[in-house]
């Protein structure tokens, strides 16, 4: 099994998929290279992609101050896949690191050819939102 079809298996909204279909998510997916200490994106900006982490460091900080240092098979920025919202946190690479990318204008795509996907990421988006 793929490192990123491992990696999806483990995102909330992905979970429930069968192979066949994360597959499907995966054709999607584009690999892009960031040096280190570079900004991904800013508390504030529109989200508009996730994130997985194949190798390399990010950090995921407010207002200076560290919420997170993220490594391989780590993911972020997942609920700008389906919240058409801005980003409550800055993301940066601290090591040279390669990301998986999915955006979501790929996702409503996506979700337009096949809707028995969309209803299961929809379903699992519900349940998120629902936890306190």
């Amino acid at each position: 099994m793929s490192l990123i079809l491992q990696i999806l298996k483990t995102v909330p909204f992905f979970e429930s998929l069968t192979d066949e279909e994360n597959e499907t998510v995966m054709a999607h997916i584009v690999e892009e290279f960031y040096p280190a200490n570079y900004k991904l994106f800013s508390k504030g900006d529109f989200g508009d992609r996730m994130y997985i982490i194949k190798s390399g460091k990010v950090r995921i900080s407010d207002e200076g101050k560290v919420l997170a240092e993220l490594e391989q098979g780590s993911f972020f920025g997942e609920m700008a896949l389906i919240e058409a919202t801005t980003r409550n946190a800055t993301a940066e690479t601290e090591t040279d690191t390669e990301l998986f990318v999915l955006k979501t204008e790929d996702v409503n795509s996506l979700l337009r050819q096949r809707p028995e996907i969309g209803e299961k990421i929809k379903e699992a988006y519900r349940k998120r939102k629902a936890k306190p």
